[in-house]
């Protein structure tokens, strides 16, 4: 299953991009497509269904420091 998803917030990249990465690589989910800048993180991801929903729920939550304010599933 492919899913797209976008956040906005005010995140830090570097850390968020990092941590996206750290748990794509722990749940076993592809990313195929990622952007990320101070306001707004989009990825395509790749990956059982279920997973992709962990993948989307740990970046809801994020590491220390960043705050997402608005998320949807552009797919």
């Amino acid at each position: 299953m492919v899913r797209e998803i976008r956040l906005t917030g005010h995140f830090d990249p570097e850390a968020l991009q990092g941590f996206a990465m750290a748990r794509a690589e722990l749940l076993a989910v592809e990313i195929t497509e990622m952007s990320v800048s101070q306001s707004r993180f989009e990825a395509r991801i790749v990956g059982e269904e279920a997973l992709l929903g962990m993948f989307e729920m740990s970046c809801l939550l994020g590491p220390a420091g960043c705050i997402v304010t608005d998320a949807e599933d552009i797919s």
